[in-house]
């Protein structure tokens, strides 16, 4: 059976692309080898996580992994973060205050 293909014009850093081109090269394989391989990798671990969301494996696991790539995102950044200590110290303040009930 014969699978339809199509053309997909994807922009990469021309770095990305010499470096990519010589390991295939070394590889005996095409960049277009390459990119359907990892295409393939990318859609068949969207699609198993789909599956897991629907069926309520994974959905707390994807909330933390969310937030933990918000923070990561923060800390690229350059945004301010707190430490363990200075987060304490903040509850117990507020708690003091009656902010957070303990």
């Amino acid at each position: 059976m014969t699978t339809k293909t199509v053309n997909l014009v994807v922009r990469v850093p021309d770095s990305l692309r010499k470096r990519a081109k010589a390991i295939a090269h070394l590889r005996g394989e095409t960049v277009s080898d390459v990119v359907r391989q990892a295409l393939q990798e990318y859609v068949a671990e969207g699609e198993h996580e789909a599956a897991s969301v629907l069926s309520g494996d994974r959905l707390d696991a994807l909330d933390d992994e969310a937030y933990a790539r918000a923070i990561l995102d923060r800390i690229a950044r350059g945004e301010r973060t707190f430490s363990h200590e200075e987060v304490w110290e903040e509850l117990d303040r507020l708690e003091s205050e009656g902010g957070v009930s303990g």
